[in-house]
């Protein structure tokens, strides 16, 4: 009787633990699935805000190139054919 009081209380903790167990594998898979999804939505932004970055400083690049154009044409270094060929070039 003794035996079957002792197998019974240890099938009841064996049953706990593995239902414990159970639970922490299940928060920790679905916390490893929420920290993958944050981190590709974070790649996305940071490849939006990339490129934005770059559009920008593109065009910031494209203006100081087309004020040096202008500004060696004022000079007379460029005449108005190499300076039209020079702006369609950077603006392609």
């Amino acid at each position: 009787m003794l035996n079957y009081l002792v197998f019974g209380i240890a099938l009841i903790i064996f049953v706990i633990v593995i239902t414990i167990t159970g639970k922490a594998i299940s928060r920790g898979i679905e916390a490893k699935q929420n920290q993958k999804n944050s981190t590709d939505e974070n790649m996305q932004n940071l490849n939006e805000e990339d490129y934005e970055n770059r559009k920008s400083l593109s065009s910031a690049n494209i203006t100081n190139q087309l004020h040096e154009l202008n500004r060696l044409k004022e000079q007379g270094v460029l005449t108005n054919e190499e300076f039209e060929r020079a702006k369609r070039k950077i603006l392609s």
